[in-house]
């Protein structure tokens, strides 16, 4: 986020007046929502009569139309107000003969103005991004400031290494961690990151549905403390989401070890579940956790693999069978009912998710003739993977073999 230098009375008129434009743009387009089934039926709607009579660009009137149909469920009575994306054609960086940085914006065909930045702390730490490789992708106009958007391609780094750290995302620990050692098959250590969220969060959601209902009576007070606490609430779960990550690279780190995380896809699954569940999963920032972990792993060069959750829950690491398992008492436990074990059901799934990513690193790297089984238990690992998975056909293969065993 980029402060701006006060503008001439000429340039304030300029960007005054393409804001005005941008939101009447946003307005025609959210006129024509409820005539739409589809973002393109949108754009069919709108597009040709906006393009004949607005002096903006058909790519800003194309993100006007992105930004309505994005906020199609939450804007009601139109847009009060807005921001405005810019892509690389329309705009560039650049420092004056003075050293003044400065943005040239593009609001219509043939059409500049000039934004100066203020050089202060921001601007020091954006420039030493762009010094290091950093590339900007995007900007967006706000009042007296710029977002801008940046991006840096990493080279994959090598999957070689002996540890995995498995993570088990969930509702009431954010991770659940296991180091794994691959060449004992062994468990290292296991960490449980972040209850303190699922905690937080609950109080989160009490002191919100007590806001909430005086606010339907009409308490002004009520809805000033309700949109007050829920700034408050996503600061904080982006906040824990970042330190967690963090935590756990400093873990892989120590060990010199690859990070496997579980791929979910939570959207497809809340219909399974009764209404109490779907608020708990609805709570979990998988998806802030997931992306803090990819930048600090590119950041460190860390191998970040993300790995299917088929039957991580179900399945039983001393016997190898596949079972819902849960405890009727205590959901957190995970009771086999082949061989009676009972285990912590978060650490036997980050557990889980690291077998999986050893199993698959070390065939798709041919570092064994068939794979490398990882338990003195006798445990089958074939049921971890889909039936229909290319992997499981071809390095899976022995359905009786122990999961530990000499490498061949």
């Amino acid at each position: 986020m980029l402060n701006c230098l006060p503008l001439t009375a000429k340039k304030k008129g300029i960007l005054d007046s393409f804001f005005s434009e941008f939101l009447h743009v946003l307005n025609l387009t959210f006129e024509q929502l409820p005539n739409a089934k589809s973002s393109n039926e949108l754009h069919h709607l709108t597009y040709s009569n906006i393009r004949s009579t607005s002096f903006l660009s058909s790519d800003i009137v194309q993100e006007a139309r992105k930004d309505v149909w994005a906020k199609r469920k939450t804007v009601k009575n139109g847009f009060k107000r807005c921001d405005i994306r810019l892509n690389t054609r329309w705009f560039k960086f650049f420092t004056t003969k003075r050293g003044t940085p400065c943005f040239k914006v593009t609001y219509s065909p043939r059409k500049t103005f000039v934004i100066p930045i203020k050089a202060d702390n921001g601007f020091t730490r954006f420039n030493t991004f762009i010094k290091d490789g950093w590339m900007i992708k995007a900007i967006s106009l706000l009042d007296n400031k710029i977002a801008v958007s940046i991006e840096k391609a990493y080279l994959e780094p090598t999957n070689n290494r002996r540890y995995v750290v498995g993570v088990d995302v969930g509702s009431a620990t954010l991770a659940a961690v296991t180091v794994f050692d691959t060449e004992t098959g062994k468990t290292v250590k296991q960490l449980y990151l972040g209850r303190d969220v699922a905690i937080r969060q609950r109080d989160y959601l009490k002191r919100k549905q007590v806001l909430q209902s005086h606010a339907d009576s009409g308490s002004e007070n009520a809805k000033k403390y309700l949109r007050k606490l829920k700034r408050k609430q996503a600061n904080f779960v982006k906040t824990r989401s970042g330190q967690v990550a963090k935590d756990i690279i400093n873990l892989a780190r120590s060990f010199n070890a690859s990070i496997a995380i579980e791929k979910l896809s939570i959207q497809g699954r809340r219909h399974k579940f009764n209404r109490k569940t779907n608020q708990k999963i609805n709570h979990i920032p998988y998806a802030q956790l997931r992306e803090f972990l990819m930048s600090n792993c590119n950041e460190f060069e860390i191998p970040l693999d993300q790995k299917d959750a088929y039957h991580t829950s179900k399945w039983c690491p001393y016997c190898g069978s596949v079972n819902p398992g849960h405890s009727s008492v205590n959901y957190a436990l995970y009771v086999c009912k082949n061989c009676g074990k009972v285990v912590n059901s978060d650490r036997k799934a980050s557990l889980a998710i690291a077998i999986k990513s050893a199993l698959e690193r070390e065939y798709s790297q041919g570092l064994t003739t068939l794979f490398t089984q990882f338990s003195s238990a006798g445990v089958v690992v074939d049921q971890l993977w889909r039936p229909d998975d290319e992997f499981c056909v071809f390095a899976v293969r022995h359905i009786t073999s122990p999961m530990e065993s000499k490498r061949l």
